[in-house]
């Protein structure tokens, strides 16, 4: 391989460290998310009519939040074709290596037809 397609793929490998660890630095969810939905442990209010009675176990109840918050996903979890959650790791990097992929493949074409 020469040193053109050698950049190329090299470029690719970068891109695709950088997008992976991005993946993991926000979560590394399975889908990319906007909007994350927990459940969090909240103490009991002791001036909670029910705290007393035992309704709530132990002296902690979850409760569901969303906070806004981008979660960068493995896949695509788009409702649309121009949907802003069309953004996953396989969506950039599926035309990078294709693209790379391509170059190198014409490169070396290219090359034996002159040869």
């Amino acid at each position: 391989m020469t040193a053109g397609p050698k950049r190329a793929v090299w470029a690719a490998v970068l891109i695709t460290a950088l997008t992976v660890i991005v993946w993991q630095a926000t979560g590394g969810d399975y889908y990319t998310k906007f909007e994350v939905v927990e459940q969090v442990e909240q103490t009991v209010d002791p001036d909670d009519p029910l705290a007393g009675t035992g309704f709530y176990d132990d002296d902690s109840r979850t409760q569901t939040t969303t906070r806004e918050t981008f979660r960068l996903g493995l896949l695509p979890t788009p409702s649309g074709l121009f949907d802003r959650h069309t953004l996953s790791v396989v969506t950039l990097l599926s035309p990078t290596w294709g693209a790379v992929l391509l170059y190198v493949f014409f490169v070396r074409r290219r090359r034996r037809v002159a040869a």
